[in-house]
């Protein structure tokens, strides 16, 4: 199997065979990569799955100083910068040291948001510390709207408020953190993103007040994000799913003729959207009509 072929196939499995993906990591990982530019995506992988799905914080870190001594990392390249973030990351979640003080504004950002993405199923109060102290950092550093910590937190973000999403059961910590990481994704994307990134934003932050019980902020957002489609084209695959946000709301808020307009709007989209699009959006549309 080739580098490109291992990575994505362990992408795809691995958050459902977390610890098979991390044994296939360490023991095939580092002997596939054959050019520096593959260096960094396998640490990302290798950061997230030890990180924040398994919490074998040392584990990672030792495949991690594997990857920056492989004959294709070159000290002072981006590939080792990527790799230090994430070990300065799993060194902070382990709580075996804090290496933030020598690094950028920017780098520490990241750093600190990642870490916090890592901790929010173990160790809520700790997560959302370390996150609100990456939204303090970035309001003081004043990046540039280029700057890649934007995009880093827009999509750390985004992931926190997803993970906290599918929770069964939120504690108020959880709660919490999980709508301002949605706030924080659609403040983020919008400095880092395009408009299809900012009204998924909105889509987010819909779902969340979902989870969290507020249909009327709920259906807020799927308005936003509804229009922002609407200004964009109205690109049927993203007015489906606005249009799927705006009925969960109105059902959540017992609006059952505001629902029915949703449905029909969603039905509407998923006629226009190609057969491969339509193979994994029919579930959320029978869910809908159900």
């Amino acid at each position: 199997m080739d580098f490109d072929s291992f990575l994505n196939q362990a992408w795809d499995e691995h958050a459902t065979d977390a610890a098979g993906v991390a044994q296939r990591l360490a023991a095939s990982g580092p002997s596939l990569v054959t050019d520096e530019a593959q260096i960094a995506p396998l640490g990302n992988l290798v950061h997230h799955v030890y990180g924040e799905h398994l919490g074998r914080w040392a584990e990672g870190l030792a495949l991690l100083h594997r990857l920056a001594k492989h004959p294709a990392c070159s000290p002072g390249g981006a590939a080792r910068a990527a790799l230090a973030r994430y070990q300065v990351s799993l060194a902070l979640c382990e709580g075996s040291a804090d290496e933030r003080a020598a690094m950028s504004a920017s780098d520490r950002i990241r750093v600190t948001a990642l870490a916090a993405a890592n901790l929010a199923e173990r160790d809520t109060p700790r997560a959302s510390a370390l996150f609100a102290e990456a939204l303090a950092e970035a309001d003081r550093a004043g990046l540039d709207a280029t700057d890649p910590a934007n995009r880093a937190l827009a999509v750390t973000a985004n992931n926190l408020a997803c993970t906290l999403e599918e929770k069964t059961r939120r504690s108020p910590a959880e709660r919490a953190l999980m709508i301002t990481a949605a706030r924080a994704a659609r403040r983020f994307w919008a400095l880092a993103g395009t408009w299809l990134e900012t009204e998924r934003a909105e889509y987010r932050l819909a779902m969340t007040w979902l989870q969290a019980g507020d249909p009327a902020l709920a259906r807020h957002h799927a308005q936003q994000c509804l229009a922002i489609v609407q200004a964009n084209g109205s690109v049927p695959l993203e007015r489906f799913f606005a249009s799927e946000a705006l009925a969960l709301a109105e059902a959540a808020d017992g609006n059952a003729a505001g629902r029915a307009a949703a449905v029909a709007q969603a039905r509407e989209a998923f006629a226009a959207l190609d057969e491969a699009d339509q193979s994994w959006c029919r579930a959320s549309l029978d869910k809908l009509a159900g």
